[in-house]
């Protein structure tokens, strides 16, 4: 089984939020250097322009200060398998040569 790639980071309250515009929470998602390469890898391989990555969010309390809640969150890359378990087009049958041998590419 594929090892499920993952990055952890925490969520707080935006104690600094002064006006509507500004975020209700804010925080950081630590990614490490394999996660950022397969992802890299994986758009330029399947030629992608976006890539959906999943996101999990757990309420914990500080341990230092009780009080302060955050959200655990972790980000999730897809699985290769994940993606093969989504309904896809039939792929469109392939014309069988009645010469498997003969090689098309001869321009004459």
């Amino acid at each position: 089984m594929e090892e499920r790639l993952q990055s952890e980071g925490a969520i707080f309250t935006n104690d600094y939020k002064d006006n509507e515009n500004q975020p209700d929470w804010t925080g950081t998602v630590m990614m490490t250097k394999q996660v950022l390469k397969e992802l890299v890898t994986r758009m330029r391989d399947e030629e992608l322009s976006e890539m959906e990555l999943r996101v999990a969010l757990w309420d914990r309390k500080g341990r230092k200060f009780p009080h302060k809640e955050y959200k655990f969150a972790r980000l999730d890359v897809p699985r290769k398998e994940d993606k093969k378990k989504r309904p896809q087009e039939p792929a469109s049958p392939t014309p069988q040569s009645s010469n498997d041998d003969f090689d098309d590419d001869i321009p004459f």
